[in-house]
């Protein structure tokens, strides 16, 4: 009975992990640092590990990555790092089916992707980058699935949008950064392309 308990427990311990992981990425707002102070951003998930960043004492919309134990992962300038979660407040806005801002971007060729869900969502290409094109688009919807998707859609005169963002790991390959979306661009119509990368959530 006793090992039957405690297969239970760790059944339990190890769904709460899960539920826990599921809430990021997710936008926080630095709170409780002095404003003549800044908040470490470290290598590792602890305070032995050496400072590579830091996130000024009233930084907003910092997207957490994940989470392990009471540390998350950030992005700061050509590095990610860790900061302690108790100077790190979630948002009410701040996961993906809430955010006002997404931005996308990839390599070959360089793109990038400003979505405001509901509004518009404009995309820049080599083609295209002083101005870009800018479709109008409804809101994120979940795609249900063992790998969480959320789809976008538009559409720009005769050209179609679609946005596929799936909540996995992905590396742009163009920093040191880490993020915790994927993402898919399709184009169709005139002139129309398929493009890869990743996403941050923003605001």
């Amino acid at each position: 009975m006793a090992g039957v308990m405690r297969a239970l427990c760790g059944l339990l311990l190890l769904g709460t992990a899960a539920a826990a992981q599921s809430d990021y990425p997710r936008l926080h707002d630095v709170v409780g640092v002095a404003s003549n102070d800044v908040l470490n951003v470290r290598a590792g998930p602890g305070a032995s590990f050496p400072i590579v960043g830091e996130l000024a004492y009233d930084a907003r919309a910092v997207e957490v990555i994940r989470a392990e134990g009471n540390w998350g992962m950030v992005n700061v300038p050509e590095a990610v790092g860790w900061a302690a979660l108790r100077f790190l407040a979630p948002r009410a806005d701040g996961d993906i089916s809430t955010v006002q801002r997404l931005t996308c971007g990839g390599t070959e060729p360089f793109w990038n992707i400003d979505i405001l869900p509901g509004q518009s969502a404009t995309i820049k290409t080599p083609v295209n980058y002083e101005v870009g094109d800018t479709f109008s688009v409804g809101l994120m919807r979940r795609a249900y699935n063992p790998l969480e998707k959320w789809v976008l859609m538009g559409a720009y005169g005769a050209r179609n949008l679609s946005v596929v963002v799936a909540k996995t790991y992905c590396n742009n390959g163009m920093s040191d950064n880490e993020f915790g979306f994927d993402a898919t661009v399709i184009v169709t119509g005139t002139d129309g392309y398929v493009l890869s990368g990743c996403c941050e959530l923003s605001e």
